[in-house]
């Protein structure tokens, strides 16, 4: 099962379709649920869906046709989408860009990550030119994207695990004649700690935490508790729902180390909400997909 996050420029996929963070409004929201069955089951089967294929699963999340079609247009106008025609028949497959992304951001969503021991940070130093102005404020804004904080300035500072995040981001959106990129530790004024709660704000980071726990602890509950493999419709709906709340997550929390959270981290919870959800779901309904698919 794969997912990641990505736009047609190769930058975070809440850029998609500028989603919100809020866990009810993304769970029904037809953009972002075609994201997430496009880069959780699509690349697998060859990156392409029909369009038939998608209208049958999206109307099992709740979402109409009409809403299914508009939805699509703007990702082919935006191309993320490509419109393509398999065998005769209609559908959308991943543009090169956009499947890139998914690649790249798997390990940011799917991966299993608990506050780390602090290993140092990594800083984005940049000066981007006022003839260039759009450039720097998209750069801004997909640092803000991936974890990063505003130090100051044209610096920005995020733990040492999001090197690879800053270095790809920086190629794809053109802008490393502009940047350069330092690893360091924070050695003084003020205790690290308070730094870093200036730098972040844990508030929001852990609501967004205890959201998703909230509206899926109930649902972790029950499967936990059945003893029938689940219906793969239900599997399907459930599952693709969790996954569409639970991806912004992992970048809105750039994973900060364990000593400068506090000690009762809403993130553990819904961490292991979230994959005990994968572990049980993912596989029938990555099975479900391809049935309906072919």
């Amino acid at each position: 099962m794969n997912l990641a996050q990505g736009t047609g420029d190769a930058t975070s996929l809440q850029s998609f379709a500028g989603e919100p963070y809020d866990v009810a409004i993304r769970a029904v929201r037809p953009q972002s649920l075609i994201i997430t069955i496009f880069g959780a089951y699509s690349r697998s089967i060859g990156g392409w869906l029909s369009v038939s294929s998608l209208l049958a699963l999206l109307a099992e999340v709740g979402i109409e046709d009409a809403a299914v079609r508009s939805a699509l247009s703007r990702f082919k106008r935006r191309g993320i989408l490509v419109a393509e025609r398999r065998a005769g028949v209609a559908g959308y497959a991943l543009s090169e860009s956009a499947w890139r992304t998914f690649d790249v951001g798997d390990a940011r969503v799917l991966q299993r990550r608990f506050p780390p021991p602090s290993d140092g940070w990594i800083l984005a130093a940049f000066s981007i030119p006022e003839s260039a102005r759009d450039l720097r404020y998209r750069l801004r804004s997909r640092l803000a994207r991936v974890g990063f904080a505003q130090v100051g300035g044209g610096l920005w500072i995020a733990p040492r695990a999001l090197e690879p995040d800053v270095r790809y981001l920086a190629e794809a959106i053109g802008v490393i004649d502009y940047i350069d990129i330092f690893v360091a530790d924070h050695v003084a004024f003020r205790p690290t700690s308070e730094a870093v709660r200036e730098w972040w704000d844990l508030d929001e980071i852990a609501n967004g935490y205890s959201a998703f726990s909230t509206a899926y602890g109930a649902m972790g509950a029950s499967y936990s508790r059945s003893q029938k493999s689940p219906d793969p419709v239900r599997a399907f709906t459930d599952y693709t729902k969790a996954l569409t709340s639970w991806r912004p997550l992992p970048y809105l929390d750039p994973g900060l180390p364990r000593e400068f959270l506090p000690k009762k981290w809403a993130g553990d919870q819904a961490t292991s909400l979230f994959y005990e959800l994968h572990d049980q779901l993912s596989h029938i309904a990555q099975q479900h997909v391809i049935s309906i698919s072919t």
